[in-house]
């Protein structure tokens, strides 16, 4: 993989080169005024969340782990059968 260095300027005018680019190489964008940024396409399995979303979900999750609403797989299933299991509670 090679890195490509561009202009703020330059992705402007070219923008859907160094998208594709981005697929395969590291893109590189810079601006005097605002810093350099990475291009990097976002895949399906990537997770966008900000970070107060995030942090409340943790909270939420200590709270109920607190509260005793937890779900333990029993020795005798399988994962399909413990996430089944866990779904139909609810």
């Amino acid at each position: 993989m090679k890195m490509v260095i561009v202009s703020s300027r330059e992705f402007r005018a070219n923008q859907r080169k160094y998208f594709d680019l981005a697929r395969t190489n590291d893109v590189v964008i810079t601006s005097r005024m605002h810093g350099s940024y990475r291009l990097v396409p976002i895949s399906e399995d990537d997770t966008l969340i900000s970070e107060s979303v995030l942090e409340d979900k943790i909270k939420r999750g200590i709270e109920e782990y607190n509260n005793g609403k937890v779900y333990r797989m029993a020795e005798s299933e399988n994962v399909q059968q413990f996430l089944g299991r866990m779904l139909s509670e609810d």
